[in-house]
């Protein structure tokens, strides 16, 4: 009769002691998951904030004037852009000055160039000059690609006050993968002002609607273009611009790659 009372009080202790042991190592368990859950969203946010995308940077930015240094042209550009110039033996002419776009890696390229050219243009209209240049394109040996994007238009853009002519394309050769927008305008007396948008497949879309704003707003010294004031839209994701009338092409309309 009496080891009835001491068995009971060994199996006690020992359930005593696995229960103990048992909620010990729950506790533990999910102290750990509660420390990697706290690190991953610390390591979350560091990234957020070391990283900030091209969006943000563009919703910060302004709209500026460029004044030519010889006073032959004026155009507006972003605040975070780059204005530069072409070395003279590179010149097409007395304008050819490039804005860069701010981008996130060396490989990377996004750039407005406005060009004015030293010969009047043999051609008639800019279609015709348009028209020549993409046979000179689709017709070297060292571009390994040349697809149209856009078809060639006349509808769609001014340039100095000017009906232009315009067209969208990729292009591959040794230098690189690229798309282009090319818009050319003539005057009567022959002198022809052409822009170049270049940028990569990635950038392209997103720039676009800067880049025709730009384009828009290019005016030589005594033209007829009129001059609007320009706002950066501060809706993300997007780089588009409030003060002129956008095409608003999308990258549904085409695919580049």
């Amino acid at each position: 009769m009496l080891l009835n009372p001491i068995i009971m009080t060994l199996c006690l202790a020992l359930l005593l002691a696995f229960g103990t042991d048992a909620a010990f190592a729950s506790s533990s368990e999910d102290d750990d998951d509660d420390d990697n859950n706290s690190q991953g969203e610390e390591n979350s946010q560091n990234e957020q904030t070391q990283q900030p995308s091209q969006n943000t940077q563009q919703s910060q930015a302004t709209w500026r004037t460029f004044n030519d240094r010889e006073g032959l042209f004026t155009a507006q550009y972003p605040s975070n852009w780059t204005p530069g110039g072409v070395a003279e033996a590179d010149s097409s002419g007395p304008i050819d000055v490039v804005f860069f776009a701010p981008v996130s890696a060396p490989d990377e390229v996004a750039e407005v160039e406005f060009i004015q050219y030293a010969q009047p243009s043999v051609f008639s209209t800019s279609r015709e000059a348009l028209e020549s240049e993409i046979n000179t394109l689709q017709n070297d040996p060292t571009v390994t690609k040349f697809e149209v994007e856009r078809p060639l238009e006349c509808e769609m853009y001014t340039l100095n006050g000017l009906p232009a002519c315009s067209i969208i394309y990729e292009i591959a050769s040794p230098d690189g993968q690229l798309a282009l927008m090319i818009v050319d305008a003539l005057a009567n007396d022959g002198t022809e002002y052409e822009t170049y948008y270049r940028a990569s497949f990635d950038l392209f879309n997103h720039y676009l609607p800067t880049a025709e704003n730009m384009i828009k707003s290019f005016q030589t010294t005594g033209s007829n273009a009129s001059i609007t004031n320009f706002t950066l839209s501060g809706s993300a994701g997007s780089s588009n611009t409030t003060g002129q009338q956008s095409t608003n092409l999308s990258s549904n309309d085409f695919s580049l790659g």
